[in-house]
């Protein structure tokens, strides 16, 4: 079975799969599969498969954004060839106990079945439009009657959004034929039409904008607009060389700066798109070392994460060091630096291979992390008042030693003279050598 198409609810409670084996005949066997996350796993588990949706393939499908103060199951709209939409509804009848929730077909709805492609909701989740073929169909959610249709020939619609706050009374919509046509809900009319090949259209969810992506030319382009100025406000040409299939805005934890006004669409969500080649991409003002470094402040560990095989043998490890330690690393490794080197190696061992960064950026971060600082030690000035004593103990130590001289008996001596007699200066410097203090040449010697 091959994974053909995905959707996650708005809150992400819900995912929903289909699969497709093809076969012997046209037809393929599709099954569609909806999983429930569960909290405490910290994962999707099956909740119920159904066997052939559709007569035909499906060609899109999403969730109703249902708003915050309403109740009520969510809900799941499907197309398909067959030239039918499916809404599908979770009840808690799928038992004769009613003890088990699952999804059913509450309702299905046709357009002189025409083959039924893109859809979506409105932000409210109020209406939906799905466009069969050429023609644009406009559904009442409550009822599910129609309410209007838009036909602007020529070409079948591809990809359908609603706009989003201020522009929630605009529904764009591109065709194959490579227009971009933008209506407004409360005249009827069209607002604006504009010829760009679109293939991918995705609003962002905490702002107006809608990103495109069109195709031509052997490379795909980017165009950042607002529904209600036909004007991009952003423009990207030959992002990559490939046909951008899907494409999605992640909302960011902390809303970033950006340096001009020509990426404000970045302040609050993150643009990631994939192509036909299952390369994931992005856009970002900063360099991935940049873009790491909240990401490795946040890092916290958490007891709900799964642990890896590789991280619970690596702790293992490390306590049986901490037990036996051959050394002080708090002396020998600053605060800052041990914090930094653990927020690293949590980012390494408890993230999923799956999302982490590229292994260029994290060899750098691991191998900065290893790097200790060398401290500027400066040294100490020394008072009058102790160059004074230190004299006067001098001066006291030749004394001695020449009242002690004098008490002995005269011994011959076999070093020559020249040798064997010392200045005072000599004799002080000396002094100060022997009261110098060489400790940290034997921390250093084992640290090598």
């Amino acid at each position: 079975m091959d994974l053909v198409k995905a959707a996650f609810s708005s809150k992400g409670e819900w995912l929903a799969t289909v699969e497709e084996l093809q076969g012997n005949s046209d037809t393929p066997d599709v099954q569609m599969k909806l999983w429930e996350f569960n909290d405490q796993l910290q994962s999707f588990v099956l909740n119920t498969t159904i066997s052939m949706p559709h007569e035909d393939r499906i060609t899109s499908l999403v969730f109703q954004n249902r708003g915050d103060s309403e109740g009520g199951y969510p809900a799941l709209v499907t197309t398909g060839n067959d030239g039918l939409f499916k809404v599908w509804l979770l009840s808690d009848n799928s038992d004769i106990y009613k003890q088990s929730t699952g999804w059913s077909c509450d309702f299905v709805g046709s357009y002189h079945r025409n083959k039924a492609l893109g859809c979506c909701f409105s932000e409210d989740g109020s209406l939906f439009a799905v466009g069969f073929e050429e023609v644009l169909t406009i559904w009442e959610t409550s009822t599910w009657d129609l309410k209007h249709t838009f036909c602007q020939p020529p070409g079948k619609i591809r990809s359908v959004c609603f706009g989003r706050f201020n522009c929630s009374k605009y529904l764009v919509a591109s065709t194959d034929s490579g227009i971009i046509n933008c209506w407004d809900l409360l005249t009827c009319s069209l607002a604006w039409r504009a010829q760009i090949d679109a293939t991918v259209l995705q609003p962002d969810i905490f702002s107006e904008n809608i990103a495109a992506f069109s195709f031509a030319s052997g490379s795909s382009n980017l165009f950042i607009f607002s529904p209600t100025d036909p004007m991009p406000l952003y423009v990207h040409e030959n992002v990559c060389q490939e046909n951008v299939q899907w494409a999605v805005f992640v909302p960011r934890i902390v809303p970033t700066s950006v340096s001009s006004a020509k990426h404000s669409w970045l302040v609050r969500s993150q643009l990631y798109f994939l192509t036909e080649s299952q390369d994931l991409l992005t856009f970002s003002t900063k360099s991935p070392e940049e873009s790491m470094e909240p990401i490795i402040k946040q890092m916290a560990s958490e007891e709900s994460l799964p642990y890896t095989p590789f991280y619970t043998l690596l702790r293992k490890k490390q306590q049986q060091t901490q037990d036996n330690p051959t050394w002080d690393s708090e002396k020998t490794h600053p605060a800052g630096h041990t914090t930094q080197t653990a927020a690293v190696k949590e980012l390494l061992l408890n993230t999923p291979a799956h999302v982490l960064p590229p292994p260029s950026v994290l060899c750098k971060m691991f191998v900065n992390s290893l790097l200790i600082a060398k401290p500027n030690k400066c040294p100490e000035p020394v008072s009058k008042e102790v160059e004074m004593e230190s004299e006067n103990a001098d001066a006291d130590s030749d004394e001695d030693l020449q009242e002690t001289a004098e008490s002995q008996d005269p011994v011959p001596s076999i070093i020559p003279t020249k040798y064997a007699q010392l200045s005072k200066a000599q004799e002080k410097e000396l002094k100060r050598i022997r009261k110098t203090d060489f400790s940290w040449v034997s921390a250093l010697c084992e640290n090598v």
